[in-house]
């Protein structure tokens, strides 16, 4: 059962890693190479971030079988996906940095509140009723849900109408970085110890592939 907890919240990080990942190679096609790695490694972990509320909500009630053998939570605690989250958490993690790596401090705080700020985003055009977003200004659920409904209808770990967008546009950033030969977002930090695995790894992985596939080019 623990097994399936730690993999059902894995699975909460998909689409984001896609879209977070586009967004953080667009970045880096405007900064100094020389950030751009690092920028990457910060902007899609931090997008990763807000949905660690996850493991309450898991520890609270275990995962149900409602279809296939893999569960799902039957609610989310949105601790996190607020405003106040994210700038506490951008302040923290950009001061670790800075002082553990000699980041920066504002390069690193616009970098994870840039990836935090990604996934409120994300999360209020999917859902209609996304989360307290501007909390503690205001404690009322916001959202544009631009889809009627959300399912995890691909292999029960993504939706695959946001799935497959993100992807595309992960194939358009990648494609474009690698066009103007600005692939620094690639030089991801193999030393980070101040960050989650399991998101981190997943990006190495992705990475390690557009890697070897930009020096082929």
């Amino acid at each position: 059962m623990y097994i399936y907890k730690l993999y059902k919240v894995g699975t909460m990080y998909i689409e984001h890693i896609c879209f977070n990942l586009a967004l953080a190679i667009i970045v880096t096609l405007l900064i100094d190479q020389k950030h751009a790695g690092w920028c990457t490694a910060v902007i899609v972990v931090s997008g990763c971030m807000p949905d660690i509320d996850g493991i309450f909500s898991l520890i609270q009630s275990p995962p149900t079988f409602t279809n296939g053998i893999i569960p799902s939570m039957a609610f989310h605690f949105r601790y996190f996906h607020s405003i106040c989250s994210l700038l506490l958490y951008a302040v923290v993690v950009a001061g670790l940095l800075a002082y553990y790596h000699r980041h920066d401090f504002r390069i690193m705080t616009l970098f994870a509140g840039i990836g935090f700020s990604a996934h409120l985003l994300e999360d209020v055009f999917v859902y209609k009723s996304s989360s307290a977003v501007f909390w503690p200004v205001s404690s009322q659920e916001v959202g544009i849900g631009f889809l009627s409904s959300y399912s995890r209808d691909f292999f029960s770990i993504a939706n695959g109408e946001v799935f497959g967008i993100g992807i595309l546009l992960l194939l358009l950033t990648v494609s474009s970085s690698i066009y103007l030969k600005r692939t620094g977002w690639t030089a991801i930090p193999m030393n980070i110890n101040l960050l989650p695995p399991a998101p981190f790894s997943a990006i190495v992985k992705i990475v390690v592939v557009f890697r070897s596939f930009a020096s082929s080019r």
